[in-house]
């Protein structure tokens, strides 16, 4: 699958995708015909062969793909050659179909003017960090006429994030909301696109419920025949929570008992922001060379990658230090020799102090304070959530989320630990994940503080000291021992 993407967030669509959508909203008396991103044309193309007197109308931004759109497409159409965004059409469609740009709200001009605009005319008060593809939908919500149909394939993350809750409930007052096909984060859809897409088909007219579909496999598609579907009522769904449980099998939701947010023991935040890695993370080649003072020189993770053991010690990080990893952080702040300023000279030198995040420091050259958590959890994971037992209370940059107990507590600490990598766990803990595409799932501060785990206090002495026990089997032997075991001690409370 050939995609392009540039500063307009073009992802092109694949065929069987586009003729299964366009076979979503097209009817037979269907007339008129809008693609608000038409790109190089796939949808009104496949469009015009099913309907040959359809009236198309489509939007194109890009001067590349204007070009381009006019070589390839010779069937009757009006083409406007302008941002759909700041489009005001009189008439309304029967049929709208569209694959948005996906830039995410950084690479939106003017956004705030968006954020007014659409508030005043479409009465939503969108957050600042919505995608601009949700801009795009709501746009095109507005422009269907009576009984039309409309189907976007946009990135499924706004179901699970909290900007996406006023959309979602703005898709429920709507009452248009008809099908969502959601693609297993297995499949990549766009090259180069790491995200996880849905197909959202909607008709004006009023709708009471939904029917949540799972792809698994394009073939589904191509006969129409879906392995996994679920049907819900709207009043079933709230915009509150993440909509992925609804589309989870039923098994796989099974309320638990003896319960807490991970709220009840501390609180998970990102790592340190640097603004620039590749300055302020070093090695020990690095510090050598330029004759840093051992002061200015923090021990910190900046890989994931780097980090083989589920137990983090010093002497893990002297091997990898002695391996010449990039495993310690600049902090200018504690500059105190001629060396040690000169790399701050050399870090303005070479504009690291113009970059977005240093700009925005006083000094650039300053690190976030922030002091090192027990328990580390890696962002991004494929099939298990990686947690680590920091030990060595090493600083982290963002590649890893770290777990802050609300009070200091070694035993509690290691009893979490040993919590955490059990599957029942990760069980729950992965229904506040993130997708996106190829099989990555990405987890945020806020989301995993808001999870559901087992309330540790009810843990009997017994229990708790048997768990102690094999967390220091675990940190003998650096590897990860006794799992059954643990799962086994955790799932007597958590299941009836």
């Amino acid at each position: 699958m050939k995609v392009k993407k540039k500063e307009f967030g073009q992802f092109f669509t694949e065929p069987t995708i586009a003729g299964f959508m366009v076979d979503l909203v097209l009817e037979k008396n269907s007339k008129t015909f809008l693609d608000p991103a038409v790109g190089p044309g796939v949808f009104p193309q496949i469009a015009n062969e099913r309907n040959p007197g359809l009236t198309i109308t489509a939007c194109e931004i890009d001067p590349e793909m204007i070009d381009r759109f006019k070589k390839e497409n010779e069937y009757p159409h009006r083409l406007v050659e302008e941002d759909y965004l700041n489009c005001r059409f009189k008439e309304k469609y029967d049929a709208i179909i569209c694959n948005p740009p996906y830039n995410k709200f950084q690479s939106i001009p003017g956004r705030e003017n968006l954020i007014a605009e659409f508030q005043h005319r479409y009465h939503i008060a969108l957050s600042g960090y919505s995608n601009i593809c949700v801009y795009f939908l709501i746009k095109s919500i507005n422009e269907l006429k009576k009984n039309g149909k409309c189907c976007y394939i946009i990135p499924y993350e706004f179901m699970n994030t909290g900007y996406g809750v006023v959309i979602k409930q703005y898709l429920l007052d709507s009452g248009m909301l008809k099908t969502i096909l959601k693609f297993d984060n297995s499949l990549n859809l766009f090259e180069e696109a790491i995200t996880t897409s849905c197909i959202i088909l909607l008709e004006n007219k009023k709708h009471d419920r939904v029917e949540l579909v799972n792809i698994s496999d394009l073939e589904e598609l191509r006969t129409g025949t879906f392995q996994n579907t679920k049907e819900y009522l709207y009043s079933e769904l709230d915009p509150k929570e993440k909509w992925i449980q609804y589309f989870e099998a039923a098994d796989a939701r099974i309320a638990h008992r003896n319960t807490v947010k991970v709220s009840a023991f501390g609180k998970v935040s990102r790592g340190i922001a640097t603004g620039a890695n590749s300055y302020f993370t070093l090695n020990h080649s690095m510090i050598e060379n330029r004759s840093l003072s051992p002061g200015v020189c923090l021990p910190c993770l900046t890989k994931a990658p780097d980090v083989k053991d589920v137990v983090f010690t010093e002497a893990a990080f002297r091997r990898l230090s002695a391996m010449d990893k990039k495993v310690y952080i600049f902090d200018g702040e504690r500059a105190e020799t001629e060396a040690d300023f000169a790399y701050i000279k050399y870090g303005e030198e070479t504009d690291v102090d113009k970059a977005y995040l240093t700009s925005h420091r006083n000094p650039w050259y300053a690190i976030e304070d922030k002091k090192p958590a027990p328990i580390l959890i890696c962002v991004f994971s494929r099939e298990r959530i990686k947690v680590i037992r920091n030990e060595m209370g090493i600083k982290n940059l963002t590649a890893f989320h770290g777990f802050h107990l609300a009070e200091p507590d070694e035993e509690l600490a290691n009893i979490l630990f040993c919590y955490l990598l059990t599957p029942i766990a990760q069980e729950l803990l992965y229904r506040s994940r993130r997708e996106y595409g190829d099989g990555l799932t990405k987890f945020e501060p806020n989301d995993l503080t808001k999870a559901e785990m087992l309330d540790l206090r009810l843990l009997r002495t017994i229990d708790r000291q048997r768990i102690l026990t094999i967390y220091e089997e675990i940190k003998q032997q650096n590897a990860e021992v006794k799992i059954e075991e643990l799962d086994a001690i955790f799932r007597s409370y958590l299941e009836a």
